[in-house]
């Protein structure tokens, strides 16, 4: 996405006045790389894994929103069923992750209430927020709970709190279990806590003067850790209170150790980084149970914050961490999730070959870079070595790569083979792989001066060590990234079932969770993908599922085989999961002898556990597929988009230094109008949008 998103920049309106050409180098067929998804037999979408944009990815909504602007397909492709951004995605404001409770697995649904905004707004150029004032959003919530529970002058012994950024009121459950009685009785603490945060949210009338200054008041820390303390004494029964208490104290915790560790006094956040989140949190008073619990689990399973995919050895830099999950749930646009209509391949990434190729972008399919050179005196990359996987077929000037399913645009789960000459057998090789064996059918040299004059290199960073030999040796810095930026490898796979989650025993579809046990600990409901894919009438699903989860795969570089046996490692692991553990997500799935085959969609004759064999699972342990990881101590060896120590050279991807160091593609998407700023001559953030810290 980051090369893609540089390719968007540097080719808007009246690049041909500045460039020659501009043209992708792709191996393999597909566009997308970890975002990279195809269609399969019944036109089945088939992921690298869960791909939620979230409601903050502000400058990759409106890559998005400009894509489909041009596009124009009401009117060049009125066919399509995703005619529009807004059709392509759909906001999601449920949150679910799984809570350990007493032995047992508990469901803990959240609602983070939609808002009329709408992410990557063209017309929304007003100054993002500072992170001073997303704090005192956060105090905000902290007040608007704690006076759910409990309003000044009136005690309501059957309130709950929602985690919810919502300022309407909850829906009304009665605890009959749970005496609160007096002991909400507008206890002085929340009196107090309210009185000082008031003054503070309302204008900063306090000694302070100033709103921003007023959130380190020793007062009113105070009076928030008695409100903490005296909640955290009478919750201890009611999952829903001490649930909302556990978000609060981390909230409490966190806003404590930003006014401690000098944020707010100027301090960079990326300082935190060297300390690992969990550490921190704890350090500045987050309750054990809550540092141990749901909230910061999930957080850590959505970015695969395990070292070598070991759950045991959970770490995540404090900094990055504090601005991901501070834009995650303050910053949101529209909804806190936002969940596509068909496949990232179909509603993001072929959109943008098609409006690409429509400006005049030229693209390389099955062209694999094998390395970058350096001129004799090292101060720029002076040729490229490729290898061409295919060459096209007799009469074809380029490979046209999408094909169309239900009407939609979409990238094959592999090569179309009558475009390509010599090619027998194609079909079946792992051409995205670094392992993939199958013969070149040629091998090119690029050339400075004749065929580039400036390369931005949007390759994962797990590769950099394959292709970038010479400028490892050459400049330390090179040395330290690739040695210290740590990726981990992901599994994930999806099942088609016959019958509806109600039925099964899940009464909220649609919903994602988070949390779960190993290995699979994050399932999402994706009923919204049935009418995107094309099966026949008598084999339609009626409900579809998806499961992921880091794997255990060491740093190894993929060799030839190593890839064939983690996938067979994630298939005996997804069957195992299927039989052990889905019984609490969908308890109608499973019966006395575990899970029930029959109910697989697609089984094309199969049965019993042979029947998985007809789904889709993927183990992600090639270098290209791995997940960047954001590890305490690390942030420091990334390379900004300019940085790469060569003239001609930048820098494109979401294992950069774009200012939002996590794997996700709004730091792609960052990365990459950094480097086409870069190239253009412009300011680094120039036309970036939303928050970054300096």
């Amino acid at each position: 996405m980051g090369g893609l998103t540089a390719a968007w920049r540097l080719s808007e309106p009246g690049w041909r006045d500045r460039f020659e050409r501009i043209t992708v180098y792709q191996r393999g067929w597909r566009l997308g790389g970890k975002g990279a998804s195809s269609r399969g037999r019944h036109g089945r979408i088939q992921e690298h894994g869960l791909h939620v944009w979230l409601g903050f990815y502000e400058n990759a909504f409106r890559v998005l929103r400009e894509c489909y602007e041009e596009l124009d397909r009401p009117r060049s492709d009125p066919r399509a069923p995703i005619l529009t951004w807004r059709d392509a995605v759909r906001p999601a404001s449920a949150v679910g992750l799984e809570d350990r409770e007493r032995g047992d697995w508990r469901h803990w649904l959240a609602r983070f209430a939609p808002n009329d905004l709408e992410p990557g707004d063209p017309g929304d150029d007003e100054r993002p927020a500072g992170l001073a004032e997303f704090a005192l959003r956060a105090l905000r919530l902290i007040i608007d709970g704690v006076e759910s529970l409990a309003d000044v002058g009136r005690i309501d012994p059957t309130g709950r709190v929602v985690l919810s950024t919502s300022a309407e009121t909850p829906a009304r459950t009665v605890v009959d279990s749970l005496a609160l009685g007096t002991q909400l009785a507008v206890p002085a603490a929340l009196l107090e806590a309210t009185r000082l945060a008031r003054l503070e949210l309302d204008g900063g009338h306090s000694q302070f003067g100033d709103p921003i200054a007023g959130i380190a008041d020793p007062e009113l820390l105070g009076a928030l850790d008695r409100i903490q303390d005296r909640l955290g004494g009478i919750v201890a029964e009611d999952p829903d209170l001490r649930r909302t208490w556990q978000y609060m104290s981390l909230t409490v915790a966190l806003l404590r150790g930003l006014v401690a560790d000098g944020v707010f006094a100027g301090v960079p956040l990326a300082r935190l980084d060297d300390e690992d989140y969990l550490s921190w949190i704890r350090r500045h008073g987050g309750p054990p149970e809550a540092v141990d619990g749901a909230l910061l689990r999930a957080l850590y399973d959505m970015t695969f914050a395990y070292v070598d995919g070991d759950t045991s050895r959970p770490r995540f830099g404090a900094g990055s961490a504090v601005l991901l999950a501070v834009k995650m749930a303050l910053e949101y646009k529209g909804g806190i999730f936002w969940k596509m209509c068909a496949g990232m391949g179909d509603v993001v990434f072929a959109p943008l070959y098609q409006a690409l190729r429509h400006r005049g972008v030229d693209f390389e399919f099955f062209h694999r870079v094998d390395a970058l050179h350096l001129s004799p005196d090292r101060t720029a990359i002076d040729a490229i070595s490729v290898g061409r996987q295919a060459r096209l077929a007799p009469g074809l000037e380029r490979y046209e790569p999408l094909v169309r399913v239900r009407g939609l645009p979409c990238f094959p789960d592999a090569p179309v083979v009558a475009q390509l000459a010599d090619a027998h057998g194609i079909q079946d090789q792992p051409l995205e792989s670094h392992g993939c064996t199958w013969p070149d059918a040629e091998r090119r040299t690029l050339r400075r001066g004749a065929d580039f004059d400036v390369a931005v290199l949007a390759i994962p960073v797990g590769m950099a060590g394959i292709v970038c030999g010479e400028l490892i040796d050459d400049r330390p810095e090179w040395r330290d990234m690739v040695d210290n930026v740590a990726t981990v490898a992901t599994q994930a796979f999806q099942i088609w079932l016959r019958e509806p989650e109600p039925a099964l025993g899940w009464p909220h579809p649609g919903v994602t969770m988070s949390g779960y046990t190993d290995p699979f600990d994050t399932w999402a409901s994706m009923p919204q993908l049935i009418d995107a894919e094309d099966w026949p009438d008598d084999d339609r699903p009626a409900a579809i599922a998806y499961f992921c989860g880091v794997l255990p795969a060491g740093r190894a570089v993929a060799v030839a085989g190593d890839r064939d046996r983690h996938q067979e490692l994630v298939r005996e692991g997804a069957k195992a999961f299927l039989d052990q553990n889905l019984r609490h997500l969908l308890p109608g799935a499973v019966n006395g002898g575990g899970f029930r085959w029959e109910l697989l969609c697609g089984a094309n004759g199969l049965s019993g556990p042979a029947a998985l064999d007809s789904q889709f699972w993927t183990a992600n342990v090639d270098p290209s597929d791995r997940y960047v990881q954001s590890l305490p101590g690390t942030g420091r060896y990334r390379l900004r988009s300019d940085e790469s120590g060569y003239d001609n050279l930048f820098l494109a991807g979401d294992w950069t230094d774009s200012g939002l160091n996590a794997g996700c593609i709004e730091a792609a998407v960052l990365s990459g109008l950094q480097a086409a700023n870069a190239v253009l001559g412009r300011a680094r953030n120039h036309r970036v949008a939303g928050y970054l810290p300096d």
